[in-house]
């Protein structure tokens, strides 16, 4: 009889120390799927007129729906600087933290976009400089469990398969927004709650602005669930999602900055010499 003993490492994944890797085209998919609030137009059934409706739209694979409300449970929370590069045709970010009190390295090989710390005094500084800070935009990234509440497909089609709890991430960027889920987020804080054991329940509100609308969420407090099966390996992708998208970040920050280099790491990047394998 053969007598098999279980390999370890302490805090080492065996795989990685043993040497071996996945592939990016096998490796597993982010969990956490992608809900953006927006405005979706659609015909009003009794004016068969045009309407801009308020929505949230989740993306789960290739199948995208829309709901009108959504009751969430918030895990994790953090916090960065954007802005969109119409040169690159990307859009540039820091690296994701709790607050954005400090310098963060971000995708230019700067710190906080160029949009430097806090200015005592905005209204010294030259127009274009105002312009230059106020397109750099905070996001506030939040993730957790959601349910949809009457999904549906674009056109009206009811959903389904979306009446369980989905692991969700989304991006909240306009200051209403982020205040008003502060506020419940605070209620429950207050009450020796986190988040992830109560819900709250967001809507949208349409609102103008001078080449169109967006969405406002309003927010309010659901019920008390406690935690339930699960919620630790949900927890953990989230954590995960933050550390893999930092990262990137950093790697790119790192690239932007190879130049300042040591003259003592630069020997080193350069005696690195690719070998070509020949079958």
């Amino acid at each position: 009889m053969n007598n098999t003993t279980a390999l370890s490492v302490d805090n080492m994944n065996l795989a990685d120390a043993m040497g071996f890797q996945i592939s990016a085209s096998s490796a597993q998919k982010n969990s956490l799927c992608r809900v953006k609030p927006m405005i979706l137009q659609e015909i009003n059934q009794e004016t068969k007129k045009i309407v801009s409706s308020p929505v949230f739209q989740m993306k789960r694979d290739e199948e995208e729906v829309y709901c009108r409300k959504m009751v969430v449970r918030l895990f994790v929370e953090r916090q960065r600087w954007e802005k969109w590069d119409s040169a690159a045709n990307t859009t540039q970010r820091t690296v994701m933290a709790a607050n954005l009190k400090s310098d963060l390295k971000d995708s230019l090989g700067t710190f906080n976009l160029n949009r430097g710390g806090f200015v005592e005094d905005f209204n010294a500084l030259s127009e274009d400089r105002k312009q230059f800070i106020r397109s750099i935009k905070s996001c506030k990234v939040m993730m957790g469990m959601t349910t949809l509440i009457e999904p549906f497909y674009e056109g009206g089609e009811p959903a389904t398969g979306f009446n369980e709890e989905t692991p969700f991430i989304m991006d909240v960027k306009n200051r209403d927004s982020k205040k008003n889920i502060q506020h419940s987020v605070e209620k429950l804080m207050r009450k020796g709650l986190t988040p992830a054991e109560h819900t709250i329940t967001l809507t949208g509100e349409a609102k103008d602005m001078p080449n169109g609308k967006y969405i406002v969420i309003h927010s309010s407090l659901g019920d008390l669930i406690g935690f339930a099966d699960g919620d630790n390996d949900i927890l953990k992708d989230c954590v995960e999602y933050v550390q893999r998208s930092n990262e990137y970040i950093l790697n790119k920050w790192d690239e932007a900055n190879v130049e300042n280099l040591s003259s003592e790491d630069a020997k080193i990047i350069n005696s690195i010499v690719d070998v070509q394998e020949v079958d």
